[in-house]
């Protein structure tokens, strides 16, 4: 009979479990200030315990956090909001220029092209290339816009992310108790113990990555503001921010930054790329491992699977959790995998 109970306890929380999943991604569109407040609690609750440790209330030392925290967001925004809104302001009124260009530099191909007397069949095949290379370029540019900005106007709309990181640290025990009593006691010990894992994980993985992008952000846009590059700083702050998607970040962050070079000269362009490939072979090579190192410990087969499956359902944003979602998910596969063979040993 108690068997029976633990059995139907068991189901209910996966029906739980999976009708809670399900919601979330119904309103995903609004979930993005709640997942930024839960990095930023597991960020900042490390500093918390080492003031609690000390001696200090935990509303004292949240308030001396989030006083540092705020101070240091106030200043960046200080100094970097006034030019990054000229920027986005200068990159809104250049569009239709970039498109102007665009088609320009099309109608000369298809002029000079049209000098040969080419077979009607191979001309039509040329002409329909043309129109669909035009499309996707035009789309492109209409669509990295949007992307760049999208991202930047979200990120100055998330004031909220610290407000509810506040209150959920402030909180933090108060969510736990009511957690664990949702748990059986019999499984407590063994959740605990998974909870540990995924917390290592996130916390290596979290604090690492977001430095390394900070640092990559930040030299790209010193390597494009050397270099003359026309909207150095939000195309910096995009290199950033793409670079905490694995393989896939790397491109994203360069193409803008290359097709800007492409309205001033050839040269432009190389040097662009020659500074890109400088900086992430130094976050390779250097950054990257002495931050980071393989904190995830995913095989690129599963990163890249996990890129495509978050992109997908989340879009941009998607592809930036892809990595720790599977991270969790790979530490509570191993966890539990690892139990079943200890029982099938201990039965045997």
């Amino acid at each position: 009979m108690l068997d029976e109970k633990r059995q139907e306890r068991k189901a209910l929380l996966l029906v739980l479990l999976v009708a809670i999943i399900y919601f979330l991604y119904l309103v995903r569109i609004v979930l993005l200030p709640f997942v930024l407040a839960i990095f930023i609690v597991y960020l900042v609750n490390p500093f918390v315990k080492l003031l609690i440790n000390r001696g200090v209330s935990r509303n004292l030392a949240l308030v001396l956090i989030f006083i540092i925290v705020v101070g240091g967001l106030f200043l960046v925004g200080f100094f970097a909001a006034p030019p990054l809104i000229e920027e986005l302001n200068a990159l809104a009124n250049r569009i239709p220029q970039y498109s102007i260009e665009i088609q320009k530099i099309i109608d000369s191909v298809t002029q000079k092209y049209q000098r040969f007397k080419l077979p009607s069949t191979f001309q039509l095949v040329v002409d329909n290339a043309i129109e669909r290379i035009q499309n996707i370029i035009l789309q492109f540019v209409e669509r990295t816009t949007e992307v760049i900005i999208g991202i930047l106007s979200r990120f100055f709309s998330l004031i909220m992310a610290p407000i509810l990181a506040f209150y959920m640290l402030k909180d933090i025990e108060t969510i736990k108790k009511n957690f664990w009593t949702l748990i059986p006691k019999e499984s407590r010990k063994d959740i605990k113990q998974l909870l540990k894992k995924i917390d290592k994980v996130l916390i290596d993985y979290l604090k690492g990555q977001l430095l390394v992008s900070v640092v990559v952000g930040l030299l790209s846009m010193l390597g494009l503001y050397l270099l003359d590059i026309n909207f150095y700083l939000i195309i910096g702050i995009f290199a950033g921010i793409m670079n905490l998607i694995p393989y896939l970040g790397v491109v994203f962050g360069i193409l803008p930054a290359v097709f800007v070079a492409s309205f001033k000269s050839f040269q432009s362009i190389l040097e662009v790329i020659v500074m890109f490939a400088f900086v992430q072979q130094l976050e390779g090579s250097l950054i990257s491992p002495k931050i980071v190192g393989d904190k995830v410990g995913l095989h690129p087969i599963l990163i890249i699977f996990s890129l495509l499956v978050g992109g997908e359902l989340l879009g941009i944003i998607g592809m930036l959790l892809a990595v720790p979602v599977a991270g969790i998910i790979k530490v509570i596969l191993n966890h539990y995998i690892s139990r079943a063979i200890k029982i099938n040993k201990g039965e045997s």
